[in-house]
């Protein structure tokens, strides 16, 4: 597969700034991601694509397993949370919702990248941008 695939969307990936910052002057020691996702009804595939006609929800849950265990031994990504998002508690209600709330945690930073560079990951990276309409990615500090 050649990158990025035909359904790439780059308002879903970190910019090149964001991965400077984080490898430059990320935290020493574990990090974790929170992850709130908003899944496509329908996944957005490439024309033709094998997995075509699944939800966002699937798509993205095909991207889950490579990040968690095709490159786990990369990543040594350990899922800390995952459920669904049920309902905004304090803000405003008719800001962003969310289906699923999801907090990994990684090692270290260079965990995080070197899951990032891995091709196997980059391959399954077709599967997050066909299920998810958008999402908002926090970095902290792991313990």
């Amino acid at each position: 597969m050649s990158f990025p695939p035909a359904n790439h969307d780059p308002s879903i990936d970190p910019t090149a700034d964001q991965v400077r910052a984080l490898r430059d002057h990320g935290p020493e020691g574990p990090i974790v991601m929170l992850n709130l996702l908003k899944f496509r009804c329908h996944a957005n595939y490439p024309k033709g694509h094998a997995d075509a006609g699944i939800s966002g929800t699937e798509a993205y849950a095909r991207y889950q397993h490579a990040f968690t265990v095709t490159v786990g031994a990369t990543s040594h990504a350990e899922v800390l949370f995952d459920g669904p998002v049920d309902r905004v508690f304090i803000g405003d209600p008719a800001g962003d919702s969310w289906d699923k709330c999801l907090v990994v945690r990684y090692p270290s930073r260079a965990h995080f990248l070197a899951m990032m560079a891995d091709a196997a990951y980059r391959e399954a990276l077709i599967h997050r941008y066909a299920g998810l309409e958008r999402t908002l990615l926090l970095q902290m500090h792991g313990s």
